[in-house]
């Protein structure tokens, strides 16, 4: 209806309907994504078609299917609210709405789609390769979920409850399988292959992005029941990730330790939380010593191996006295308010330069004691002071691949790599590379560097490293530092009303991720997760800011 008024002629109807679509595609894409979010979270991690045997392929499948049929949903309704909302604004603001992560996201898209068409293998390029599926349709669909969550996700407590709740039932049945108990008869059942994600490797790349959740919320909250659950979930989720087997793992929880740990200088209250995780560590390896002194056969792993020795060793029982010690001063000194824990911050910077410093010698001795002929004196004979194809469980010959293969392309092919997911493809072309990865891994068929952005250097070059780094590296910058800022403008602790706060635990996947994949790979349990979770993160940033949906 047109009406007369103030002296011009307005549609007032065309408005409240344009008004009343736009809420309504926006409601229905939020809906949507909340439960395409509660799929992949509390149901794919369990989905399984044939036991062990070719898991890979049968959880890439879910996947697909699933992504795939629900964004054919939300991206058209997605659409419509982003156009309905464009109209509302000019393009200088709508430019920029976009953060430096979005830009970093999209660069990495580009990037993939430059090396795919630059690539020699295609077709192998195009879902990657058989197993992995890391290829161009599936890092897109990636981007594609990160910016949709970004834009129409609502923050929901009871969503994250849900997550932490499946990851904790994936935790159970692993630490239930590594001593040899099966609730589930799996098909394939062997120590290599536990809970429903099978291999270590890969449930450890899955432990990674999801224990942080719990590991932080519990470093945040003050509520008593979020406290006591999120005990169990930190207790539960260490005792299987320094089980489990894969060495991998204690870096994820070593990172996380040192993360909050430098984070934990801004008052007693999240200093005194901190020293509760260390002792719920310390608990949890001593539970499960308890377990196998009961039950000597259970334990169903190589002897020797990082998870059989800290299962078995007094160290962190040891370790809990000054843990309790140094608490219980936090203690006495909160109750006197005598103490201001910001004023130890030079402690951070003091540990911070050790670790540094201890990690520069180590490379310095490695490197020394790896060229000099018969090695250093009193080290030459020691293993993890001579880098060859086997230092680091095999991780020199694997990184040396990586580099081999990096080299072995051309020129400016460099810039956007062999193709996204061609790492195989492309090795298998080089005769120098191939003999030594088939000297010291037969027949197995090396996919990736084991370690992530080496992979990724080498699948998509040059550029499509600086997107993918810019990805990460901006995550951990913009939410710590959002987060941060608000922990000093609230004085408070995690409530209802500062639910940026939950920024850490984003931060803190995205942090445990890459820490992780120093020794590892891009797969189809973990990427994913992280990829939704950073969007989650940035969804609560654009809050902070007052942005719209879209």
């Amino acid at each position: 209806m047109i009406k007369y008024m103030n002296g011009e002629y307005k549609m007032l109807e065309e408005t409240e309907e344009k008004f009343n679509l736009l809420s309504f595609c926006e409601e229905a894409v939020s809906l949507l994504i909340m439960a395409y979010l509660f799929i992949i979270f509390s149901f794919y991690p369990f989905y399984m078609q044939n036991g062990y045997v070719e898991i890979g392929d049968a959880k890439f499948s879910f996947y697909k299917d699933i992504t795939l049929g629900g964004f054919a949903l939300i991206v058209p309704l997605a659409i419509i609210c982003m156009l309905l909302r464009y109209k509302e604004t000019k393009f200088f603001v709508r430019y920029k709405s976009l953060s430096i992560t979005d830009c970093a996201f999209l660069f990495y898209g580009v990037a993939l789609v430059v090396s795919y068409f630059f690539s020699e293998f295609k077709q192998g390029a195009f879902w990657g390769e058989k197993g992995w599926y890391m290829g161009l349709a599936t890092q897109l669909l990636f981007i594609l979920s990160y910016f949709l969550v970004s834009r129409f996700w609502e923050y929901e407590e009871k969503l994250l409850i849900a997550f932490m709740a499946a990851a904790a039932g994936i935790f159970l049945l692993g630490l239930l399988n590594r001593f040899s108990i099966y609730p589930l008869s799996i098909e394939g059942v062997n120590r290599e292959f536990i809970s429903t994600l099978g291999n270590i490797n890969w449930y450890c790349g899955y432990f990674a992005v999801l224990f942080p959740i719990g590991f932080v919320w519990y470093w945040l909250t003050d509520k008593k029941w979020f406290k006591a659950a999120g005990a169990f979930y930190v207790l539960l989720g260490i005792a299987t990730g320094v089980s489990q087997g894969s060495n991998s793992a204690f870096i994820a929880i070593s990172s996380l330790y040192l993360l909050l740990f430098c984070l934990s200088f801004r008052s007693l209250k999240r200093m005194k939380s901190l020293f509760e995780l260390g002792f719920l560590f310390c608990a949890a390896c001593q539970a499960l010593r308890i377990w196998r002194l009961l039950f000597p056969e259970s334990f169903d792993y190589y002897d020797g191996s990082l998870s059989d020795w800290i299962t078995v060793s007094r160290v962190t029982l040891y370790a809990m006295v000054p843990l309790a010690v140094f608490y219980l001063l936090m203690v006495l000194a909160e109750k006197k308010k005598h103490m201001d824990i910001s004023r130890y911050k030079m402690l951070r910077q003091i540990i911070l330069l050790a670790l540094t410093i201890t990690a520069g010698v180590y490379v310095m001795l490695l490197i020394l004691n790896t060229r000099a002929n018969g090695g250093i004196r009193f080290m030459g004979g020691q293993q993890i002071l001579i880098f060859s194809e086997y230092w680091g469980s095999s991780r020199g010959g694997t990184w040396s691949a990586g580099v081999g293969v990096f080299q072995g392309i051309p020129g400016l092919r460099k810039l956007v790599g062999a193709g996204p997911d061609c790492f195989a493809s492309y090795l298998y072309i080089l005769p120098d590379v191939t003999e030594r990865v088939m000297d010291q891994f037969g027949t197995s068929r090396l996919t990736n560097a084991h370690n992530e952005w080496l992979t990724v250097l080498v699948n998509n070059g040059i550029l499509g490293l600086m997107g993918y780094a810019g990805i990460f590296l901006s995550v951990w910058i913009r939410f710590i530092y959002r987060a941060e800022k608000v922990t000093v403008e609230l004085k408070t602790r995690l409530t209802d009303d500062n639910k940026q706060l939950l920024l850490y635990v984003f931060a803190a996947s995205a942090f445990a991720y890459t820490a992780h994949n120093i020794v590892s790979f891009q797969q189809i349990l973990s990427t994913p997760f992280v990829f939704l979770l950073i969007g989650m993160g940035e969804r609560l940033m654009r809050e902070g800011k007052g942005q719209p949906h879209g």
